[in-house]
């Protein structure tokens, strides 16, 4: 879709539909366990540009770029109403869907995602790939970013191959990162005037859990949900439990946070 590799996982009777956002150096890819676990909606889950299959669709300048191609997806799903799953970076690309008006979201699910304008955390986005890439190019600041989130074990496990795809999305790092660090740029959370679950991991750092609290207040409907044996990467390592956020996050769009929809 105009350039982007899409997923999309039907349900047999789906009671909704949900697009899934994944987060920086990240693909469509990493929620196929999560994607497995929702039986009982239409799941859509895409390659923002820049990353993956949608590498040839070019560099998104912003993170308001990426909002849009976010949607035009939805748009493309033919559901208006689509519930939006986002992870990390992927949480605050939906929130500013929201926050901008550009499509009828009804609930939001943002796990651990960043909001700088909280905490006034705006020079510490990316943790440190800017600087390396300033100083070394986008290749060097995406591998320093993955090592960063997934440790340096898993960077030397990757095949050659697989190395040269993730340092080829350096550039769409760099842009996304350096765009969150722009005050003029910053999501007000206040803003987003929807329902929004806000995730977050039992084991995560005490920055990210800190965030996610401040998110929360700040939100206008705002509801914390912690997994607690989880961390950043609950979508891999806790599929049910994230499956089950999804759950909630789909209930409060009917607006009765006691409906309880089936996997």
């Amino acid at each position: 879709m105009d350039g982007l590799a899409v997923l999309r996982r039907r349900g047999a009777e789906p009671s909704a539909t949900v697009v899934l956002v994944h987060g920086a150096m990240d693909r469509a890819a990493s929620f196929g366990r999560t994607m497995r676990r929702l039986g009982g909606f239409d799941v859509i889950a895409y390659d923002r540009r820049g990353y993956a299959g949608s590498l040839d669709a070019g560099v998104a300048p912003s993170v308001l770029d990426h909002a849009r191609d976010l949607a035009r997806v939805i748009d493309w799903a033919a559901d208006p109403a689509a519930v939006i799953v986002g992870h990390s970076l992927g949480g605050t690309i939906a929130m500013t869907v929201v926050a901008e008006g550009l499509a009828e979201v009804p609930a939001v699910l943002a796990f651990e995602s960043p909001v700088p304008a909280l905490d006034e955390s705006f020079d510490r986005v990316g943790g440190g790939a800017v600087e390396v890439g300033e100083r070394d190019g986008p290749e060097a600041a995406a591998e320093h970013f993955y090592r960063l989130m997934v440790g340096d074990a898993s960077w030397e496990r990757l095949r050659a191959g697989d190395r040269t795809q993730r340092r080829s999305e350096g550039p769409a790092l760099l842009a996304e990162l350096t765009d969150l660090r722009r005050r003029d740029r910053a999501l007000e959370p206040r803003a987003v005037r929807r329902p929004v679950t806000v995730g977050v991991g039992g084991r995560s750092g005490d920055r990210l859990r800190a965030a996610a609290l401040l998110l929360q207040q700040r939100l206008p409907d705002g509801h914390l949900s912690e997994l607690v044996t989880a961390g950043h990467g609950a979508h891999l390592t806790h599929p049910d439990e994230f499956a089950g956020l999804v759950r909630t996050t789909a209930a409060l769009a009917t607006g009765d946070p006691s409906v309880h929809v089936q996997p």
